[in-house]
């Protein structure tokens, strides 16, 4: 029976020594790893430039609700000051009120916990450890 083979498949050198196929898995391994080593760092890469724009997002908007805030705070302590009879009055009301506020919101996150979020993606991590478990087989 003949077999045929796929053109520029060629078979393995069957004369080759032991060494020669170590050092043929062991170039093949550094390869792998090498490979899965850049996949890691384009995925940081990627990650970190899409916190970035989510980061820049997230400055503008907020110094633009500061803002917004800042003027809402002025014109209500001026409405208040104007029935209380007072502006200070008003100003110090208003005052006490977002502190009031802020404290609650400071003390709920810090109850319901900050933690760290990972910054490697899930999935490279997962593929780093197949890969390290199946050297290790291989080895």
């Amino acid at each position: 029976m003949l077999i045929h083979e796929k053109p520029g498949h060629e078979r393995p050198d069957t004369g080759r020594s032991i060494f020669a196929l170590v050092e043929e898995l062991l170039r093949n391994t550094a390869k792998l790893l090498d490979q899965k080593l850049m996949l890691l760092r384009l995925e940081v890469e990627d990650s970190l430039g899409t916190l970035m724009r989510h980061l820049a997002v997230l400055l503008i908007g907020g110094a633009l609700a500061g803002l917004g805030l800042v003027l809402s705070s002025i014109a209500l302590a001026l409405w208040i000051g104007s029935h209380v009879g007072s502006a200070l009055g008003g100003f110090a009301i208003t005052g006490v009120s977002f502190l009031v506020v802020g404290a609650v919101l400071v003390a709920v996150r810090l109850q319901r916990g900050i933690g760290p979020k990972r910054l490697l993606p899930e999935r490279t991590v997962k593929e780093l450890e197949k890969d390290t478990r199946w050297i290790k087989s291989a080895l």
